[in-house]
């Protein structure tokens, strides 16, 4: 079969959960179907990781719409422009937060842009076009008709809005904007043949919300090779890029609520490591500074197999959707992990048995020091969640279910 996949997230390196998604999945159905994967980049200096992504991808035709050719077309290049100086200005303004949320920096579907994807369609001879993203949801009132189109829904735009706003207080402007970001994600939705969501939570809260459209559930995969509880080595680790929010919300939150709930000394033989990309020094300034313990700080890690085993991983997470690829790295790398139930949502891992979750800090202290302090609960938690990994969430098993979405 021939299958057109667009998309405006790079899924080489693997440095984000988004990356991922994407990669593990492409990886596998090359070599069951023709691929032409359609890149929108959305911002300059990616043609190193391109040119490594298709020394990886012989067999897939890869084709990129220049951001360069976006910026030619002047309100782009004015909003652009407008961004950035707000970014510089007011990055940390209420407003500018809300602005982020309602109004994402994205894709402008122009004239020259829908006429290079439909171009690329008619050269892949594609039977199914699909589309990855919400930045590239909206392409489809530009796609043509005669095919079927299909969307991957990694994170509903909506259920992130809410969650991620939910502390701010709306004017009666930005709540307009939000329920009509809202409908316009529902109805652009409905317009696919078929939507596919990577967990039955986000299934469900579709279906509630008014898409009629067929959906489907595939989880994605982790191409993260499977570890053994290995002890722990005193490290308490978060994996997460900043350019993700609830990343960093779900640090500060670590660093300002959670921590201040323990006794130091409890911590007396912890050092924390941060591994993720784009974390800037001055916010890695201010949360060395808030403990007494080290703070390491590693950026990206290609092989997570040389930073990951023996810790304890956490994973804050109080805002989004989707799905948290890094619970599933902890769950094959054999680490015991503690989240939330936004962090564990839609997967199977359970509470007391796989993983340990909590939502308010003054408990998340409480039972990091139990993890801490107790061996036989981390053989316990970690044996439980490899069982449900190896189960429901490892490679072939995930591929099967992908492989079953383009069956019409």
């Amino acid at each position: 079969m021939n299958i057109t996949i667009i998309s405006s997230v790079l899924p080489y390196p693997l440095n984000s959960g988004g990356a991922q998604a994407q990669f593990n999945m492409i990886d596998g159905l090359r070599h069951i179907h023709n691929i032409t994967y359609l890149f929108i980049e959305t911002r300059i200096n990616q043609a190193q990781a391109l040119k490594e992504l298709a020394g990886k991808w012989q067999n897939v035709n890869i084709v990129i719409y220049p951001y360069l050719r976006q910026l030619m077309h002047g309100s782009f290049l004015k909003d652009k422009i407008l961004r950035a100086f707000k970014k510089v200005f007011c990055k940390n303004s209420e407003s500018f937060k809300i602005e982020t949320a309602l109004k994402p920096y994205g894709i402008y579907f122009t004239s020259d842009l829908v006429s290079f994807v439909n171009a690329v369609i008619e050269g892949g001879n594609a039977d199914i076009v699909q589309v990855e993203f919400y930045p590239c949801l909206h392409i489809i009132d530009y796609l043509p008709n005669d095919i079927k189109k299909i969307f991957i829904h990694h994170e509903i735009r909506f259920v992130r809005n809410d969650r991620l706003l939910s502390t701010n207080k709306l004017c009666d402007k930005d709540k307009s904007l939000s329920e009509k970001i809202k409908a316009q994600e529902l109805c652009d939705l409905n317009k696919y043949d078929r939507v596919v969501t990577l967990t039955d939570n986000d299934k469900d809260v579709l279906c509630e919300n008014g898409v009629v459209t067929e959906l489907m559930v595939s989880p994605a995969a982790v191409n993260t090779p499977n570890g053994n509880y290995s002890g722990w080595n005193g490290r308490i680790l978060f994996l997460g890029g900043y350019s993700h929010k609830p990343n960093v919300e779900g640090m500060d939150w670590f660093f300002h609520d959670v921590l201040p709930n323990i006794d130091e000394k409890h911590l007396a033989s912890v050092e924390f490591h941060l591994v993720g990309n784009g974390w800037p020094e001055s916010l890695i300034e201010v949360y060395r500074n808030s403990i007494h313990f080290p703070f390491v700080y590693h950026g990206f890690v290609k092989d997570l197999q040389t930073v990951v085993p023996g810790c304890i991983m956490i994973v804050p997470i109080l805002t989004g959707s989707g799905m948290r690829m890094k619970i599933l790295d902890a769950a094959a790398l054999g680490v015991p992990f503690i989240t939330t139930s936004v962090g564990v949502e839609g997967l199977l891992f359970k509470d007391g048995h796989d993983c340990i979750v909590r939502n308010e800090a003054s408990e998340w202290a409480i039972s990091l020091v139990k993890m801490i302090e107790d061996e036989d609960l981390r053989k316990f938690i970690t044996a439980g969640a490899r069982s449900v990994f190896k189960q429901n969430y490892s490679e072939s098993v995930l591929l099967r279910k992908r492989n079953l979405v383009y069956r019409f």
